[in-house]
């Protein structure tokens, strides 16, 4: 399994002598790693489905367990977001959405299919070494290129790694010898069969969520209650909407609602496909002088009823505050 995996990023064997130290931290931290696994049952199979769709090595699947660890509304200190840790201009290059309503960073699917084709893209640009798109995938592709350059072209991995002339940053020579090591771990049968998780090995690459394409201005409200769901939980498998409802736009806007695969049969049944929404959602940013009263007055609305849509506990209110504003339609 081992010069299988490493082939999987164009690595020699002799790598393999390097990632004992990573591989029994990992092994060591290992109830831990696993615990993350079982918190991700419903997308590591999604996740799986489409790195095959794609043609990329399985063990990708373990650069979002080092990026983000499956936790869909991850966040950095750098601003970087979602399971992927896209920074907010990577992700817009590469088509997701990012505004006052959406950030697509969030998007399970979404931000997969973006990573996938980023690294796609990275392995052509660093001459189809997955090892080297792997890194630009964590430290840019110029930063790469400048590594390199120090090396005097010199695009062997012991030489980037070189702890001593320090090419790449610490985080980045770090990152791929982690992402090795998860794969050489949870990809062994003996390791996971003394932890009881043998079945991980078995875990089919099978689409756990189904993707309903719903207008702008839906409650999410309304889709749980059509599916037997609470809020909150419709809201774990859709955290790219901020808001509790589909973002406002033009009448033939649709976007991705995910619910569980098996609930889709009563979607169909309950939920009224040509359902209209009563009123629009705008966002008002909080003025100096401003209050709950002037502003309900200025809406049209009660004082009550921004309190609910907000989730205000009281009337206070902040400059530059955003406010969801619901706007009866007639």
């Amino acid at each position: 399994m081992a010069p299988k995996i490493l082939q999987s990023f164009d690595l020699e064997l002799d790598f393999l002598g390097e990632q004992d130290e990573q591989r029994a931290a990992i092994e060591s931290s290992a109830q831990y790693f696993l615990k993350r696994f079982e918190n991700s049952y419903t997308f590591i199979p999604i996740i799986r489905n489409m790195i095959a769709q794609e043609g990329l090595p399985q063990e990708f699947l373990f650069v979002a367990m080092v990026e983000s660890e499956f936790i869909i509304n991850a966040q950095s200190s750098k601003r970087a977001s979602g399971i992927w840790q896209f920074m907010p201009n990577t992700a817009k290059s590469l088509g997701l959405e990012i505004n006052d309503y959406i950030d697509e960073r969030k998007d399970l699917i979404k931000s997969t299919r973006a990573a996938l084709g980023y690294l796609k893209f990275l392995y052509e640009q660093t001459g189809q070494q997955w090892y080297l798109a792997v890194m630009a995938y964590n430290c840019g592709y110029g930063r790469l290129l400048k590594a390199i350059e120090q090396a005097d072209g010199d695009t062997s991995l012991n030489t980037l790694l070189d702890e001593e002339k320090q090419y790449l940053p610490p985080e980045t020579r770090n990152y791929i010898r982690k992402i090795v090591a998860m794969s050489l771990v949870f990809n062994d049968a003996d390791f996971l069969k003394n932890n009881n998780l043998e079945y991980l090995l078995n875990r089919g690459a099978t689409d756990t969520l189904a993707t309903l394409k719903l207008k702008s201005g839906v409650p999410l409200g309304l889709v749980a209650n059509s599916i037997g769901l609470s809020l909150n939980e419709l809201k774990k498998y859709n955290m790219h909407f901020k808001y509790a409802f589909l973002p406002p736009g033009p009448a033939d806007k649709e976007y991705n609602v995910y619910i569980p695969y098996e609930k889709l049969s009563l979607f169909r049944q309950n939920f009224d496909t040509n359902y209209k929404p009563n009123s629009a959602f705008i966002l008002h940013k909080v003025q100096k002088g401003e209050t709950l009263t002037s502003i309900s007055r200025q809406y049209k609305t009660t004082i009550n009823e921004l309190k609910r849509v907000n989730g205000l506990k009281n009337s206070f209110l902040s400059i530059n505050q955003k406010l969801v504003i619901p706007i009866l339609k007639t």
